[in-house]
């Protein structure tokens, strides 16, 4: 086992400190370590395999308890130093962990504290300001961060290329414009979840033109104004997701696509109140539109046709106001539509879709409406044509 160089022992409920001692004397290479959902390592048997594995570069670890008293974290600073990724998630950890790592200085080069407990902002701040050449950190459901306290962190990730504060509840508009303005680095952004949008602000001085994904999807509160400032904000963004933000209309995606018309991957999925994508210039770059369970219709899919002739993925799943006819003068533009899924969509016929199949020399795979309505002659039928059928 001396040339072992990654180990998932997730889910293992026999794995005790015991075992990582044995796992780590045996295997003195290890590079990486995931241990998710074992209930008997502690932190001691975390520890042990971290002074043994001097080429041990990440660790993922889940539901580990870091009480206040617990001692050993000073091998930290003697040990690992190789480690660049440190992943815990529902944990309970304290600020004299955070602070032990900080002081550990270690190479670190991603951070994920992800629906963890009983830390303050002291400890995560100290640790930020110790690794301000962080490339990836993830809070996910830190219930304490505020826009203030974004404000003051986002000093310390000018290098940070993404970020994840999903489930951050507290976390407004503010945010989001704190990260644009003090993150030149940044690429990547997550708010999925969070209060985006129940504060109104309009900052006209800052843009950035590295972030190019933003994913801000079950975020009620996300309106047309709001969804605009992030464009002007962030001008060469090509992915957005918007999923089941439901104060949304298609005013707000109008203004994005002629903001950002570069744009490559539209998720839209129930947004009820998005009925089409506007008209306008054609949108060159646009591959994917997701918008299963949205109010899109035949109008929508008329102008999704005459502004996305590149468009390779179609979601339309339970879409109720997409018939026949507006499939056919999307497809009729569209000739590069390889992937279309029409899973509950009641107007939308086998026949039709036979026809739409058949007309389409591009597409490869399709989810009809009602799988129970194909039969294996049907697709035989279809595969001749150089499509399969999915069940969704």
């Amino acid at each position: 086992m001396s040339n072992l160089r990654k180990i998932n022992v997730s889910g293992n409920h026999l794995i005790t400190d015991r075992s990582l001692v044995a796992l780590s004397m045996n295997c003195l290479n290890l590079e990486g370590l995931e241990m998710d959902d074992c209930p008997f390592i502690t932190l001691k048997g975390i520890l042990s395999i971290l002074r043994t594995c001097a080429a041990l570069s990440w660790i993922s670890v889940s539901e580990i308890h870091i009480a206040q008293s617990s001692s050993g974290f000073e091998c930290l600073a003697t040990s690992s130093r190789t480690l660049q990724k440190l992943e815990v998630s529902n944990s309970i950890i304290t600020d004299e962990f955070l602070f032990m790592v900080a002081n550990a200085s270690l190479p670190l080069n991603t951070l994920t504290l992800c629906w963890c407990t009983d830390f303050t902002y002291s400890g995560i701040s100290k640790l930020l300001c110790a690794y301000q050449s962080l490339k990836y950190l993830s809070l996910v459901q830190v219930d304490f961060l505020t826009d203030e306290c974004m404000d003051d962190l986002s000093q310390y990730l000018r290098c940070l290329v993404t970020i994840d504060l999903s489930g951050c509840m507290r976390l407004t508009n503010l945010t989001f414009y704190a990260l644009a303005r003090n993150c030149p680095s940044l690429k990547e952004i997550y708010m999925e979840n969070t209060g985006f949008g129940t504060k109104h602000c309009f900052h006209d001085d800052v843009k950035n033109p590295r972030i190019r994904s933003v994913n801000l999807a079950t975020n009620h509160y996300l309106d047309d104004d709001s969804l605009m400032n992030v464009a002007l904000m962030c001008p060469n963004m090509d992915f957005l997701d918007v999923i089941s933000c439901t104060s949304l209309t298609e005013a707000g995606i109008i203004g994005v696509l002629e903001v950002c018309n570069q744009i490559r991957d539209l998720q839209l999925d129930n947004c009820s109140g998005i009925k089409h994508i506007g008209k306008g210039a054609e949108l060159p770059s646009l591959e994917v539109i997701s918008a299963a369970g949205s109010a899109l219709n035949d109008e929508g899919l008329v102008m999704i046709g005459s502004r996305c002739s590149r468009l390779l993925k179609l979601n339309l799943e339970n879409c109720k106001g997409v018939t026949a006819e507006g499939l056919h003068a999307m497809v009729k533009n569209c000739r590069s539509l390889r992937e279309i899924n029409l899973k509950k969509c009641p107007r939308v016929s086998i026949n039709s879709l036979n026809n739409l199949v058949f007309s389409s020399s591009s597409l490869r795979r399709v989810i009809p409406p009602c799988c129970s309505a194909f039969t294996d002659s049907l697709r035989g039928f279809y595969l001749h044509h150089g499509c399969r059928v999915y069940s969704g």
